[in-house]
Parts: structure tokens; C-alpha cells; sequence
């Protein structure tokens, strides 16, 4: 992954995490717990979610040493190094024990998202019980058309740029099918699309 146009991105989506982070805490109801964000395009929604309620536990993990390196770099401009632990892990079988987060946040699922549903499942097995997981990618559902204008077109060469893979609602579905977790799983389309796993 070019970490110039992944460094690019997360600095066009800055005034985006707001919005992002406001969804997610909307449904996950509390101040505080155990949060992990997974992937290449973490660190902005930690850091929105930690202004706002400073008593959550913050992991960062991704599976790149490049990626890792960056974020790292990102969180420590943004002050926050002495408060966010940043871990590498294969995403089909992360590091972290069983019931260990009380929330996963994956923005740009499906860059990584396999077929088969196991990345889902490594989400699932490290919630904690009455956890939830948002996993997907969109702008959030309360953000300003205007703003949206703003990013869009540069956002959408920059992801397409990274390795973007386009994944539909129906096909989605068969993914969630196979991850065997349909009944913990609700996808949802407002401000993107979004897979809800609750366990």
C-alpha cells in the first residue's frame, strides 16, 4: 500500500472522522470500555472518539510494517502515543485473545474483506460479550453534502489508486453467509455501507 497516497487520504477524510465517530458512538451507547480500529486507514476515528470520551482503552492494529510505522507517526503528532497501543496482526487471524474489545472499528472493510467470511469471524471472536463491531466504509450519515463535494472525486482516485474493491449489498450478504454469522450481522446503508455485528 503507498503510504503517500494512504497519508493523503486519511488527511482529506479529517473532517470526515467526526461524522464517523458520531454514528458509531450513537449506537454503541456508552463512554467507555475496550475499543480496537483495525486496518491501513486507522488512528482518525480513535482520535475523535477519545476527545470525546478519554476514559475508552484504544488498540491500533494493522498487518503492514509500513502501515504500522505511519500510524504510529500520526498518533504521536496527534499526543496521543502515550494513550493508543499500536499492534501488528494478520487480519484473518488477529493476535488478541477471545472477548477482549468491547468495540471494533474497521473503516475500509473491503479493502480487506476475504470471501469466505473470516475476517468477520476474527472480529466476532475477539468482541467481548455485548460488543459490536462496525465494519464498511462510507462518509457517516449525518455529514454535509458540501463536504462530501468537497473530497469525493480526489478520495475516490486516491482509494481507487490503494486497491479499493467495490463490494455490493447482495454480495455482501453471501459473505456474511458464509462467515456464519448471519444472525449477529445487520448491514446497513446509511452513510455508506456498513456491516453492524453484534455479539
Amino acid at each position: 500500500m503507498n503510504i503517500t497516497d494512504l497519508k493523503r487520504v486519511n488527511d482529506l477524510w479529517k473532517k470526515v472522522y467526526p461524522y464517523l465517530a458520531s454514528q458509531i458512538m450513537e449506537e454503541y451507547q456508552r463512554n467507555s470500555g475496550s475499543i480496537l480500529e483495525l486496518g491501513p486507514f486507522s488512528g482518525g476515528i480513535s482520535r475523535e472518539l477519545m476527545v470525546l470520551y478519554p476514559e475508552l482503552k484504544v488498540t491500533i492494529a494493522a498487518e503492514s510494517p509500513d502501515v504500522i510505522e505511519y500510524i504510529d507517526e500520526e498518533i504521536e503528532g496527534f499526543g496521543l502515543s502515550e494513550k493508543i497501543d499500536i499492534i501488528e496482526t494478520s487480519y484473518n487471524s488477529l493476535v488478541f485473545s477471545d472477548d477482549r474489545f468491547d468495540l471494533v472499528i474497521l473503516r475500509g472493510g473491503f479493502f480487506l474483506l476475504d470471501s469466505g467470511g473470516q475476517l468477520f469471524r476474527e472480529i466476532f471472536r475477539v468482541l467481548k460479550p455485548g460488543g459490536m463491531a462496525f465494519v464498511g466504509g462510507g462518509y457517516g450519515k449525518d455529514i454535509p453534502l458540501e463536504l462530501i463535494g468537497e473530497i469525493a472525486d480526489e478520495s475516490r482516485e486516491l482509494n481507487d489508486r490503494l486497491g479499493r474493491v467495490r463490494v455490493g449489498v447482495e454480495e455482501l450478504k453471501e459473505i456474511i453467509k458464509r462467515s456464519q454469522l448471519a444472525e449477529r450481522c445487520s448491514i446497513v446503508e446509511k452513510g455508506g455501507l456498513w456491516v453492524y455485528i453484534r455479539k
